[in-house]
């Protein structure tokens, strides 16, 4: 059997979070099995696209929802989506949309390039908005025109207070709101609340909050516009064609959405609390270490998910996280402004008693 140990790499203990670069989040057993029975037989691709499609909304409790390849392709097809709705001589014509509404306000607060990159592929035209610092509702919605196909929101890096004013003013003027919700869940109230705020379409990362394939998202929305997504997509002869999900995946994620709304947020952040504790209270008797924990609801911090922190200097912090990388087990931690923090998120069970222990013998 082939291995990471096979091909030299090293498998870490994962405490920074559910970040692509780091392998996203691990699979239920449950999302194994459904894309272990997926790969033992042949199906109508399009077919189960559909039928997966409308078993997720009738699940989630929203109009429409499909399955793409990851978020980027959700937002990409979606921005295809906003162009040409579900118009077959439109759908063949793309990129090229001259003469057509094709301008999408976005704003520059989230740093994704490949976010403005997939919109521009698809032959988008980018109104930028805001600074890479902030950008505030009246930015968004001045940037409307007579050309604008969509506005764009980063949620998380933008508001939700920000994203209903954004909609009101979208709405006045005909125009459809997308949003990228990657790493938005939980809370579980997301995969619903966007969508009866008035966003036509919303996308998660299948392999974040999910816990399913990495390489899988969701898109929900209004019905009219996750049509045209879905027929923007493979396995249509179309410009999203290339971002290709297989039945594995499909029935991957089916099986984690199933598993992630039989449980609750409440069961989530108890298990979080808990191992963020067990780190601070390891670290509280280290001599000039300053150890804490945030939550939400604290005005520093609007995360979901319980963290631990540790302030350190820029140059303590590099030698921290070094040391905890390249030790034994391997443990990568993620660096913030003032320090570290450490994610519950993405460790498993017993994993904080691990880290809290190399934490201590690292920074004393």
């Amino acid at each position: 059997m082939i291995t990471y140990e096979k091909l030299g790499v090293k498998p870490f203990i994962n405490a920074s979070g559910t970040i692509t670069t780091l392998g996203g989040s691990l699979m239920p057993v449950e999302a194994l099995d459904a894309m272990r029975e997926a790969a033992g037989s042949f199906i109508d691709l399009n077919d189960l696209v559909a039928k997966a499609g409308e078993y997720l909304a009738e699940r989630i409790g929203v109009p429409a929802a499909f399955i793409s390849c990851g978020a980027a392709s959700g937002v990409q097809l979606s921005a295809a989506a906003c162009l040409t709705g579900t118009d077959k001589e439109k759908l063949r014509q793309l990129p090229h949309t001259d003469g057509w509404k094709n301008e999408f306000v976005i704003s520059l607060v989230d740093r994704h390039t490949y976010v403005h990159q997939g919109i521009e592929v698809c032959g988008g035209k980018l109104v930028r908005v805001g600074s890479e610092d902030a950008v505030t509702g009246a930015d968004l919605i001045g940037g409307i025109g007579d050309k604008t196909a969509a506005v764009v929101h980063f949620l998380g890096k933008q508001s939700k207070a920000q994203l209903a004013e954004v909609i009101a003013g979208a709405n006045e003027r005909g125009v459809p709101v997308m949003v990228d919700a990657a790493a938005q869940l939980p809370p579980r109230s997301n995969l619903t609340e966007l969508v009866k705020m008035g966003a036509s379409l919303v996308t998660f990362s299948g392999g974040k909050g999910l816990s399913g394939p990495q390489s899988s998202g969701l898109v929900v929305g209004k019905k009219e516009y996750v049509d045209a997504v879905r027929l923007n997509s493979s396995p249509h002869s179309a410009i999203g064609r290339s971002m290709k999900v297989g039945k594995e995946e499909i029935l991957g994620l089916v099986a984690a959405i199933d598993l992630f709304l039989s449980r609750s947020d409440e069961e989530d952040h108890q298990r979080w609390f808990q191992q963020a504790t067990v780190v601070m209270d390891a670290l509280a008797n280290v001599p000039h270490v300053k150890a804490y924990m945030m939550t939400e609801g604290q005005e520093a911090s609007p995360d979901f998910v319980p963290r631990a922190y540790v302030d350190l200097s820029d140059e303590r912090k590099r030698k921290v996280m070094k040391a905890l990388r390249e030790g034994d087990p391997s443990i990568v931690v993620r660096s913030q402004a003032n320090g570290i923090l450490i994610e519950p998120m993405t460790m498993q069970a017993g994993e904080e008693d691990v880290v809290a222990k190399r934490l201590v013998e690292v920074l004393a």
